[in-house]
């Protein structure tokens, strides 16, 4: 019997527990809490999990409502964390950081407001639920809208209808203005990069469907990190969101 001796060098024994160590951090970036149970099995690219609460509406015997845990078996559940996710923490990571920093100069400490209410977080994740359906019906709005017109459609075609006008309406609310105007500014000044407009549409589109910070908004724009021009943007994709749920649509 011959045996097969591999022999590693020290460069390659270094580039293969690299890369173990870099599969163990997306493991452990996409481990189910353990308050959710042993009962979950997700593929290591989902990405990071959030734990949260289950809760349904039920009606009380003195006629009152209250939300009661539905969890499988008294556990919490799981679920993807995703961009509004990603923005709250690094809010959060923020505001620990400004916290720690008044407890030092002796100063009170300030609430933390999160950067997005839950109603525009919804409207986000609502509105890329949507484009999905849209997208996966496979059928074009123009050939949907003859059959419509016919009456030949059935309960499919009416469902995958109602999902085309309601994505219009949704899309008319964000409306197509800017969002971040280009101002003038010194090459130099902006890493020699060349800087486009924002609108608004387009800022929508690239957080809630692309999963894309407002750092990466600015980046993919040509536009350098900074405070105030992420503070604009985050008062425009808010404004747009909340038209989404029907407010300040005289706007």
């Amino acid at each position: 019997m011959t045996e097969h001796v591999v022999i590693v060098a020290s460069d390659g024994v270094a580039r293969l527990q690299a890369e173990a160590d870099r599969i163990a951090a997306i493991k452990a970036r996409c481990a189910v809490p353990l308050a959710c149970g042993d009962g979950i099995r997700l593929a290591p690219g989902c990405g990071p999990m959030i734990q949260f609460t289950p809760r349904e509406i039920r009606q009380t015997s003195t006629g009152g409502f209250a939300a009661i845990k539905s969890g499988h078996d008294g556990k919490d559940a799981a679920r993807v964390a995703d961009v509004f996710d990603e923005m709250d923490r690094a809010a959060r990571k923020a505001h620990r950081a400004v916290q720690h920093r008044l407890e030092r100069e002796g100063k009170d400490p300030q609430p933390y407001v999160p950067p997005f209410t839950s109603g525009q977080i919804s409207a986000g994740r609502d509105y890329a639920a949507l484009v999905e359906r849209v997208s996966a019906s496979g059928v074009k709005c123009s050939s949907l809208e003859a059959v419509n017109s016919s009456g030949g459609g059935g309960d499919r075609e009416e469902a995958i209808f109602r999902d085309f006008q309601r994505l219009r309406a949704l899309q008319h609310r964000i409306g197509d203005g800017l969002a971040k105007e280009v101002r003038r500014i010194r090459p130099s000044q902006n890493g020699g990069r060349k800087r486009s407009a924002i609108y608004v549409r387009r800022l929508v589109d690239l957080v809630c469907l692309g999963d894309l910070p407002l750092e990466g908004v600015l980046a993919s724009h040509g536009w350098a990190k900074d405070g105030r021009a992420i503070q604009s943007l985050r008062a425009s994709l808010c404004a747009a969101l909340d038209r989404m749920q029907g407010y300040d649509l005289s706007v």
